[in-house]
Parts: structure tokens; C-alpha cells; sequence
């Protein structure tokens, strides 16, 4: 029996020996292990959230700075669309009229008098009231425009009479000697009047001037 006895204390010294010298540092090896690994697992959660804020950040910058330029563009957009109804307003109804009244008045004989009249005194206030010829619309009796002109305004004239041309109405002063032309014609009128009066067209339209 004591042999017996002596042989299982040799055994359980065996795996006492075995489990101090194996088990134990393999069980605290795996403990190192796994506290590496958690170390190491909470480094990349760490790294992986500080990563996501930084993506979230840069998409969220990426957003506002989408939609700044989104808001610009539209706002840009808004702008011209406004701009180009504006001028189409303008164009239409603004310039239309504006025509519609100048044709009516310079129709005329006595306007289209008065203003031959006026452009040859200036001309002559300058000392360019030599060789002319004056043009006026052929929708306007020339008859009817000489018998309003003073006798001294037609001396001044090449034909002694004003002459006809397919304009749309106004005048036109031909100085012969310096070979120069003074259009004071339907549009050139029409562009002339618009410069003072398109400001308070638009103030009184659309609030600005």
C-alpha cells in the first residue's frame, strides 16, 4: 500500500510540476494575450470613432459648403431671371411707348420745324451753318415742314428746301464741308429721351432706380 501511495504522490508531483510550469504561465500568457488584444481592440474603436467624427465633420463641411454654393448659384439665378424680366418689361412696354409717343409728336411738321430750326441755330452759334441739307421722314409732306421754316433757316440750306429719306421719322443735318452727319432720327430721339426718363420708368415700376 505504501507503494501505491508513493506512486500517486509521484504522479500528482508530476502534474503539479506540469500545471506550475505549462499551464499556469500558458493561462497567463493567454491572460496577457487577451488584454493586449482588448488594449489593441479599444485603440482601434478609439481610432475607428475618432475617424468617423472626422468624416462626419468633413461631410458635414463638404454640405454647407454644397449648399453655400447652391444658395449663391440660386440666389445668382434669381438675380439674372429677375434682371432679364426687368429688361423684357422694359423693352415691351418702356421702349414700345416710348416710340409709340415720340412717332406721334415728331409726326408733325411744326415739331419737325421746330427742331430743324434748333439744330441750325446751334450750328450756327458754332459757325457750321454753311452747305446743308436737311433729311426728313418721307411720311411727312416736305411742302408742310418748308412753310413753317423761316426764310433764313432755308437760305441755309444747299436744296432750299428739306429733302426726303425713308426714315422712320426725326431729322437728319448733312454738313457738306466737314462731311459729317447730325442723326437726330427716330431712334437716336428715342435713345436720347430714354436716358432721363428710364430711371424713374424703373423706380416707378419695380421700387429702384
Amino acid at each position: 500500500m505504501k507503494g501505491l501511495d508513493t506512486g500517486k504522490d509521484k504522479v500528482k508531483k508530476i502534474c503539479d510540476v506540469l500545471k506550475k510550469e505549462t499551464l499556469e504561465p500558458a493561462k497567463k500568457e493567454a491572460e496577457e494575450v487577451i488584454l493586449q488584444a482588448k488594449a489593441e481592440a479599444e485603440k482601434i474603436i478609439k481610432h475607428a470613432e475618432k475617424e468617423s467624427e472626422r468624416m462626419h465633420h468633413e461631410a458635414r463641411v463638404e454640405i454647407e459648403k454644397n449648399r453655400a454654393i447652391f444658395q449663391a448659384s440660386l440666389s445668382q439665378a434669381s438675380r439674372q431671371a429677375i434682371e432679364l424680366l426687368k429688361q423684357e418689361i422694359e423693352e415691351k412696354l418702356f421702349n414700345k411707348e416710348l416710340k409709340a409717343v415720340l412717332m406721334k409728336g415728331i409726326e408733325a411738321p411744326k415739331v419737325i420745324a421746330d427742331l430743324i430750326n434748333a439744330l441750325i441755330k446751334a450750328l450756327e452759334k458754332e459757325g457750321l451753318d454753311a452747305d446743308l441739307s436737311v433729311y426728313i421722314s418721307s411720311a411727312i409732306p416736305a411742302h408742310a415742314v418748308n412753310s413753317l421754316l423761316t426764310e433764313n433757316i432755308l437760305s441755309k440750306l444747299r436744296e432750299k428746301s428739306v429733302l426726303l429719306n425713308e426714315s422712320a421719322g426725326g431729322v437728319e443735318v448733312k454738313l457738306h464741308q466737314e462731311n459729317m452727319t447730325i442723326d437726330l432720327s427716330l431712334d437716336t430721339l428715342k435713345e436720347i429721351v430714354a436716358q432721363y426718363i428710364r430711371k424713374d420708368f424703373r423706380a416707378l415700376f419695380f421700387g429702384s432706380k
